[in-house]
């Protein structure tokens, strides 16, 4: 098996409008996805079936996990068991890599 490097920078490419996601990786274990939202951009409440974490690489937004609100930034990093609800709001144009375990 052949191994693949890909600079996450080179591959944002911010939408106008909307959200625009690009698949990193995909295989039996996992899948990871790079998001990118405009500012002002909301992704409305809604699960996953499968457990996953989210690093934050660009900008700000409020992060709502569950009950709570988060405003999160680059560098975070955080947890979100199976069919665990969340929601986006990007306060700036905002990147992050979502990581769902299979």
């Amino acid at each position: 098996m052949a191994h693949q490097i890909k600079n996450l920078p080179d591959m944002i490419n911010m939408p106008k409008e909307g959200i625009l996601s690009i698949t990193v990786e995909d295989n039996d274990h996992y899948k990871i996805v790079l998001f990118m939202m405009p500012e002002g951009q909301y992704l409305s409440p809604h699960t996953s079936t499968m457990p996953a974490t989210v690093q934050v690489i660009q900008g700000k937004a409020d992060f709502t996990l569950g009950e709570e609100t988060h405003e999160v930034k680059p560098g975070d990093h955080f947890y979100m068991p199976p069919n665990f609800n969340h929601a986006i709001r990007a306060k700036e144009d905002f990147v992050f890599l979502l990581n769902l375990n299979r």
